[in-house]
């Protein structure tokens, strides 16, 4: 998540504090038996829904999504050219180096294959079955806090029907009416909150950056292909504009000008030393 998002949030979460201060009695809003039924209840429900191993995964996940940055389909496309253009200098296995550097590991495992001369189609049968399996993954991750979502606002009217007992048991008591009063009303307003201020824009997170990854994932698997069947780099740069965006267009063919550039005074600076006579003293071949 960018900093940008972050900052928003932020002033959004104040201005909504803020929306609660003005009323003049801040304090009213805060209810411990409300927040303790809404969230041991949402809790309990996912506990009995799901393996504690599902669930502790789906955190990981969620934490993953605020914290780790997505490599972008720009960058990607830049390796895979840079690939392209060193097999045909230098042949597919010199990729292999380059490879194993790189730190997004679907391309490793690609380039992998790209080096232990796997057929095409096993190629994309492999990597597409993976994609499969990573994304289903991550559904079951999202689903977790999308079931939790549908529990908390039950759980909250579930706190509001407990405050209106205890509302209905102290009538006459003025003193116990007040004091259930707030756990009728609190309850419904803190589950409505953590569904859809918490719950909800975590599984939408785990969703956005599934789909980024899966997206790069594509490309990854359009380039390999590409690599394997010796496609013109120039060829594969138009295939793999088309996941971008207009304006990342020009910006990719800018990164293509340049990495052409480099291979080419990389194989005019061979030739020359090839040329070049051997020093005095030593055979010629």
């Amino acid at each position: 998540m960018s900093r940008a998002n972050v900052t928003g949030a932020v002033f959004c979460l104040l201005v909504f504090m803020v929306s609660f201060i003005v009323t003049g009695n801040a304090g009213a809003y805060l209810n411990l038996v409300a927040f303790l039924v809404v969230v041991s209840g949402t809790f309990g429900a996912t506990l009995l829904s799901f393996p504690y191993k599902q669930i502790k995964t789906a955190l990981y996940v969620a934490r993953g999504a605020y914290k780790t940055k997505v490599i972008s389909a720009d960058e990607i496309i830049g390796m895979l050219l840079d690939l392209s253009v060193r097999s045909r200098v230098d042949g597919t296995q010199s990729v292999e180096e380059a490879g194993e550097h790189t730190t997004v590991f679907f391309l490793r495992d690609a380039v992998r294959m790209l080096v232990d001369n796997y057929p095409e189609e096993e190629i994309r049968d492999i990597l597409m079955t993976e994609i499969f399996f990573f994304k289903l993954r991550r559904q079951h991750s999202e689903r977790v806090f999308r079931v939790m979502a549908t529990y908390s606002p039950a759980f909250g009217l579930a706190g509001s029907v407990i405050g209106l007992i205890g509302l209905l048991i102290g009538l006459g008591d003025t003193g116990e009416v007040l004091k259930y009063i707030p756990i009728a009303l609190i309850s419904t307003l803190y589950g409505i909150l953590f569904a859809n201020f918490v719950l909800s824009p975590i599984a939408e997170a785990i969703r956005d950056k599934t789909e980024q990854e899966v997206l790069v994932q594509k490309v990854i698997i359009e380039g390999v292909v590409a690599i394997k069947t010796e496609t013109n780099p120039h060829i594969l740069e138009k295939r793999l504009s088309s996941f971008l965006t207009p304006a990342s267009r020009l910006e990719t063919h800018q990164s293509f000008a340049d990495i052409r550039k480099k291979y080419i005074q990389m194989v005019r600076a061979r030739q020359q030393a090839a040329k070049e006579p051997p020093p005095p003293g030593e055979p010629s071949g």
